[in-house]
């Protein structure tokens, strides 16, 4: 069909066809095989100024000469035209284009060439889209997603989101800096790859009541493994993100290192719990362990022996030499009674020079008395404090026993300082295991 058929066509067609295309607000053009221009809508005509020119039958390089001012949008299209006409197939691209408000939009063109039975260029039919706003929200996405990308690069918390059994959807790249690995974990890998094992339960635990009873705020800590294969303490806050179906989509936890808290924690629970002179239990850490070893006591049917010693004469030796000689002496005297103990007996300090010996997984009064005896000897010896310092002193203990004398830790502890109190009655130097008999 030569270009005088399709006007004939067109003008047949013209009313019902125009009314239909200029209701339509992406912009149509239908040109022939050699470029004319044939049909066209009322968006493009107001977009390329061609109201009032005779567009119809002429190529875009003769209009180009028409319209000056659009030369350049012309001369692009004839370029365009050929490349979809040697890709034989639609072909798509973006341009940008000002409307006759001097707004510049972007359209995405989609053009189509379409052969006839013997292969010859037949139409080339355009559609174009405008794209401006998705454009625009592109932009503003791809900057929001720029932000985001550097505020989780530099940021000094990990941003995990898992679902309910734990296996990661996303990871914030700081998870690569902070814990010194080269990449970051891949989406599907199990968050419990890099936890510690005695987290496990318990992290699960809390996954799942985030889940049941989604909490918005729900804090809990774990370890995670570092490229140095250490354990680092982590405190999470766990919420969970549902679709509008109500299901669960993935669990946040915006999780910050707490090493150094925990390390100072850990510090002072030491320092709570350890003797700061002798570096050893002192009557807290004492009153806490005493339960546990009753108790396994009466579960292995063994005895516990409980032991109150202290050194003899230890005031005057203040009083004489100062409590810097002093201090060094009790040093001495608990390095002294750890070496004449099993691993598996302690000493804690209760006071000035008062301690507590605990001797567990006895099978007899004598088993005990032979260890306290072994202990009380090497406690005679001298003891050299620093080269112009030798002193001589001994140590006085009293020995209460469970189940034998007492049940309770109250009991057992007022017993064996009696027991004490009649050892240094008897000339000190000397232990004493508690009798009634004895105390008549």
């Amino acid at each position: 069909m030569d270009f005088t058929q399709h006007l004939s066509f067109l003008k047949l067609q013209e009313p019902q066809l125009r009314l239909l295309i200029d209701l339509i607000e992406e912009f149509i053009v239908v040109k022939d095989g050699a470029g004319k221009w044939i049909l066209t809508n009322k968006k493009v005509i107001e977009s390329y100024r061609l109201a009032g020119v005779c567009y119809q039958g002429k190529t875009d390089l003769e209009l180009a000469e028409l319209i000056p001012d659009m030369g350049d949008k012309f001369i692009r299209n004839h370029a365009t035209d050929e490349l979809a006409w040697e890709k034989g197939s639609s072909l798509k691209m973006e341009k940008s284009l000002v409307d006759q408000n001097g707004v510049e939009n972007t359209w995405e063109v989609i053009k189509t060439p379409v052969f006839d039975s013997e292969g010859q260029r037949s139409h080339l039919i355009i559609v174009s889209r405008n794209i401006t706003d998705r454009k625009k929200s592109e932009q503003l996405l791809h900057a929001s997603e720029r932000k985001f990308r550097v505020i989780t690069e530099k940021m000094k918390d990990i941003i995990l989101l898992v679902d309910s059994a734990g296996s990661i959807q996303y990871v914030s790249p700081s998870f690569k800096r902070i814990l010194g690995f080269d990449s970051c974990p891949l989406k599907g890998e199990s968050l419990f790859t890099f936890l510690h094992k005695l987290d496990a339960k318990q992290m699960q635990e809390r996954l799942d009541r985030v889940v049941e009873k989604r909490h918005v705020d729900y804090k809990f800590e774990f370890r995670l493994i570092d490229a140095a294969s250490q354990y680092r303490w982590f405190e999470a806050n766990g919420s969970c993100v549902r679709g509008d179906d109500g299901e669960l989509d993935y669990i946040i936890l915006a999780s910050r290192e707490i090493s150094e808290r925990k390390e100072y924690e850990h510090r002072l629970e030491e320092m709570a719990y350890q003797d700061y002179l002798t570096k050893i239990p002192n009557r807290r850490s004492l009153m806490k362990n005493l339960p546990r070893l009753i108790s396994e006591s009466e579960q292995t049917n063994k005895m516990l022996a409980l032991a109150f010693l202290d050194l003899d004469f230890f005031k005057q030796i203040n009083d004489t030499y100062g409590h810097e000689i002093g201090d060094k002496l009790l040093a001495l005297y608990v390095r002294r009674i750890e070496k004449n103990l099993r691993l598996t007996d302690s000493i804690a300090r209760v006071g000035g020079d008062e301690f507590v010996i605990t001797i567990e997984g006895l099978n007899s009064k004598e088993e005990a008395e032979k260890i306290i005896s072994r202990l009380c000897e090497s406690l005679k010896e001298p003891w050299a404090i620093d080269e112009n310092h030798v002193l001589k002193t001994s140590s006085s203990m009293g020995v209460a026993l469970y189940p034998n004398d007492g049940s309770t830790i109250e009991t057992l502890l007022n017993m064996a300082d009696t027991a004490l109190y009649e050892a240094k009655k008897n000339g000190r130097g000397q232990y004493q295991f508690y009798s009634e008999s004895a105390l008549v």
